[in-house]
């Protein structure tokens, strides 16, 4: 589903982030960011979160082999879009700080210590992701928001900038004409693949040579060894489902036939399994969405759900329903 489409579903009915119109927001994202996010972790034990927190929104850690719940951080600010290092033992994320109208990117220890601010400036910065070595982080910026109160009327990224994981070394990769977003690295780390309203783009991380077009719709998240691409389609949000496709684009196939409202798909690094959010709307078109983390296993027996909703209302409260 276009960003296009989900704006007008947002202005006819609700936020994404559950506001009705008209009330104030706090740190509302745009369709195409999501106020939502997971990630797994290296060995695939784990799903990184975020969910209702101190600062609105803290990170926290299912551990999938026994499904109990960790605060990684509990911080007076805004957390989301978070991802691991390749060993694991760090976390980068996005996070809005309390009095300052721009998100910036900070990583923190998997245990929850030596949080670091890398960004600083005025322009809203999300969406980052560590390079295979573990040495440079990517992420999408944008630099012409229009200030309507913590990032209220954020577009989902802008340019698309590099940043070595100590924070020094910032470069811009991409052209202020441009409007790109979604960015990550390729396998070996040699080039920066992410989305523009027309299509993926891969650009070289030195910016040798100019962008060029790759196969797969926008959005679409690439397998870890390159072969696959896994991506959410649909025209409403009730239509959304998860697909697959080789990574030239062919042989796509609809993995959630029977199951709407699936966005964000992630694989596991054995590329075994896909694990996605499900949106649904309890209440109406004009309540506050909820959401489940939902796994399909690529070579068994289909879906199922890991988490229900109540996993992002009350995380550390939070447990798995009975097995029948």
């Amino acid at each position: 589903m276009s960003i296009a489409v989900r704006s007008m579903i947002c202005v006819a009915t609700a936020c994404l982030c559950g506001c009705p119109l008209g009330t104030p927001r706090d740190h509302y994202r745009p369709p195409g960011h999501g106020d939502t996010t997971i990630a797994v972790s290296p060995k695939d034990d784990a799903i990184l979160f975020n969910a209702v927190g101190k600062g609105g929104r803290d990170l926290y850690l299912v551990e999938l082999n026994d499904l109990k719940v960790t605060r990684i951080a509990e911080t007076p600010e805004y957390e989301t879009a978070a991802s691991f290092s390749p060993d694991g033992r760090r976390i980068v994320y996005a996070a809005g700080v309390p009095g300052d109208r721009a998100d910036h990117i900070f990583t923190i220890q998997h245990d929850g210590s030596a949080k670091t601010q890398l960004t600083d400036i005025d322009a809203n910065d999300t969406s980052p992701r560590f390079a295979p070595d573990g040495k440079t982080i990517v992420f999408a910026r944008d630099k012409t928001y229009n200030w309507g109160g913590r990032a209220a009327n954020w577009e989902p990224g802008g340019v698309i900038c590099l940043i070595d994981a100590d924070g020094g070394n910032l470069r811009q990769l991409t052209s202020d004409e441009e409007f790109a977003f979604d960015p990550y690295f390729n396998t070996d780390g040699t080039r920066i693949i992410y989305s523009t309203m027309s299509g993926r783009m891969s650009i070289p991380v030195d910016g040798s040579a100019a962008p060029q077009p790759l196969p797969g719709p926008t959005g679409a998240f690439p397998s870890y060894d390159g072969e696959s691409l896994a991506y959410s389609k649909g025209k409403y949000s009730p239509d959304l489902k998860i697909f697959m496709a080789n990574a030239d684009a062919t042989a796509e196939r609809v993995l959630t036939p029977e199951l709407g409202g699936c966005y964000r798909p992630v694989f596991t690094h054995a590329d075994d399994r896909l694990c996605f959010l499900r949106e649904e709307w309890p209440d109406g078109p004009t309540g506050v969405p909820k959401f489940s983390v939902w796994e399909i296993q690529l070579d068994g027996p289909g879906v199922r759900m890991v988490a229900d909703r109540s996993l992002f209302d009350d995380p550390l409260s939070w447990k798995p329903a009975p097995t029948p």
